[in-house]
């Protein structure tokens, strides 16, 4: 499904289970996947993910259509198909609280009370990349 939410420039989130195989994201023609998903800010890709690199030469050599128009994450990342898939996979990195809420059907309300009392006071450390 090279083409599978092009376009879709409502669409907020996608929800990849934590635990998932890595996802290779590939496009044709060098439009990928979530190209156009302007909104696109909520996702997580598991370890190991990667995503196809396909600039074009209007695009110049460092940006890629793979995330293209998606302003929500080249906002937090930039536009280099890398530093997004590298954004996604590492969304969760010193924020366990989030990736405990983020993966909600598996965490109990026990393991999550335990984990935010054991998270230091450092202040803004309850805010990751998306706020």
């Amino acid at each position: 499904c090279e083409h599978a939410f092009w376009g879709c420039s409502c669409l907020v989130t996608v929800i990849v289970a934590l635990d998932s195989q890595p996802i290779k994201i590939e496009g044709e023609d060098f439009i990928g996947p979530f190209h156009g998903c302007s909104a696109l800010a909520n996702m997580v890709l598991p370890q190991g993910s990667s995503a196809t690199t396909n600039t074009s030469d209007s695009d110049g050599p460092t940006k890629s259509r793979t995330f293209g128009r998606c302003t929500m994450l080249h906002n937090r990342f930039g536009e280099g198909t890398d530093s997004i898939v590298a954004g996604l996979i590492g969304r969760f990195d010193n924020f366990p609280v989030h990736k405990m809420c983020y993966n909600h059907s598996s965490t109990t309300a026990q393991e999550l009370r335990l984990c935010i009392e054991n998270q230091d006071d450092v202040e803004g450390s309850f805010v990751d990349n998306f706020g």
